[in-house]
């Protein structure tokens, strides 16, 4: 009778070694990052007034988008081209901690009183169908978290890292 080779590492209710982890359960760091980076500049853009019904669609977008770039960068960092030192050249897509850059602005906002109950955001809303104050009403301000979610899941924009 042949003998069946197991695979490596632990099988189904057996534990795994310290520094193991499946694809399903990340380590908390990227829990954090997710939290940090994506989960925490929608909401404190909702929180500031981007409330709107296709607002609120936007900033779900882009904490998906978040998690999407951190769930590529896990899969395919071995992918991409290094340099001499073993580390890889550029970022393949716009890193995720880049989204500190919303915060800030955001945070500059609340600073300057431009938020939702004082001055308005800036730039206003459109309405893309309906009545204003709709399901079709917009703050042209989600556009720029629209496209930072697009920019974080490119897989042509090459960011060179430093």
């Amino acid at each position: 009778m042949e003998e069946i080779e197991q695979p490596a590492g632990p099988g189904i209710g057996q534990p795994r070694r310290l520094g193991e982890y499946s694809v399903f359960l990340q380590p908390s760091s990227y829990r954090l990052a997710q939290i940090s980076f994506g989960v925490a500049p929608a909401l404190l853009a909702f929180v500031v007034g981007l409330r709107t019904y296709l607002d609120t669609v936007v900033l779900t977008g882009f904490i998906c988008c978040g998690l999407a770039r951190l769930a590529r960068f896990n899969a395919t960092v071995a992918l991409v081209p290094k340099d001499s030192t073993g580390k890889s050249k550029y970022f393949e897509g716009l890193p995720i901690p880049s989204s500190l850059v919303l915060v800030g602005v955001l945070a500059y906002w609340v600073k300057m009183g431009w938020v939702e109950g004082q001055e308005g955001i800036p730039l206003g809303t459109v309405t893309l169908w309906g009545e204003a104050g709709g399901r079709g009403e917009v703050h042209i301000v989600s556009g720029i978290f629209g496209c930072w979610a697009a920019a974080m899941v490119s897989k042509t924009l090459h960011v060179p890292k430093p």
